[in-house]
């Protein structure tokens, strides 16, 4: 059972931190989405898209929904950083109390924005896992259940899914050390350090859809040695230092 608890006393705001590299065919319906799910359901809220150094344009549509929504502000990487500087970028903009990490690629459907949205603030950190991973290729399900049952086994956990478009409280992450990593592969030491620090957490189920524009690169052979390689240097760090890292990183 997971631990958790009701989070009462403050109002709940978030700050939305939507990733795009190369996303021009997805970025407004994927913001669109967001945009109808936190609406009705928090005191504030804030969407800041980071554009990674992307090539198509996204930059630039990035820049118009902006313009057209005062609670929507642009980060530009000059060149691709990759996810985990992205998101460092994203949450040193945020001003709300969870930051919440979502792909800008259009996978996660409003319905399951929805789902999230609502336990925000039932726990601290929100963590999603797919229903449906049928719908994605089957080399794609096979390393993403190798890497799961990877990290369960070394952090010893019981996680269904590491890589989800989770909800966490801004001032812990802003505490992580830094996790250098160009694909998703950093959201699980984020998640693991917040574990390690009692943070109340949740799984909530939700059903992802096929983008409309363009394809995954978590097949890419250099994101899959990357992220073997990332899991492996931070239990490493974990079992040389027996904390949670030598140097703690404010962004």
């Amino acid at each position: 059972m997971a631990p958790s608890s009701e989070i009462t006393g403050d109002a709940v705001t978030v700050s939305a931190v939507v990733l795009a590299f190369n996303e021009a065919g997805n970025l407004p319906k994927a913001v669109d989405a967001v945009r109808r799910a936190m609406a009705p359901r928090f005191a504030d809220y804030e969407i800041i898209i980071v554009d990674d150094g992307s090539r198509d344009g996204t930059g630039h549509i990035a820049d118009d929904i902006a313009a057209a929504d005062s609670r929507v502000v642009v980060v530009h990487n000059e060149k691709n950083m990759g996810c985990g500087y992205a998101f460092r970028r994203g949450v040193a903009k945020a001003r709300f109390r969870y930051v919440w990490l979502i792909p800008g690629d259009g996978e996660i459907p409003q319905v399951s924005l929805e789902t999230i949205a609502d336990a925000i603030g039932t726990a601290d950190m929100i963590l999603p896992y797919m229903v449906n991973s049928n719908i994605r290729p089957w080399l794609r399900r096979v390393i993403s259940w190798g890497y799961t049952c990877l990290i369960n086994a070394l952090f010893f956990k019981r996680l269904r899914y590491y890589n989800g478009p989770g909800v966490f409280p801004a001032e812990q992450i802003r505490t992580v050390p830094e996790v250098h990593s160009r694909g998703f592969v950093f959201t699980a030491p984020l998640i693991i350090t917040l574990m390690k620090r009692k943070v109340a957490w949740k799984e909530v189920g939700i059903l992802l859809k096929q983008r409309d524009y363009g394809n995954s690169r978590i097949n890419n052979v250099r994101n899959i040695v990357n992220a073997f390689q990332t899991i492996t240097r931070y239990y490493l760090r974990l079992q040389f230092s027996g904390r949670e890292g030598n140097r703690v990183t404010r962004i």
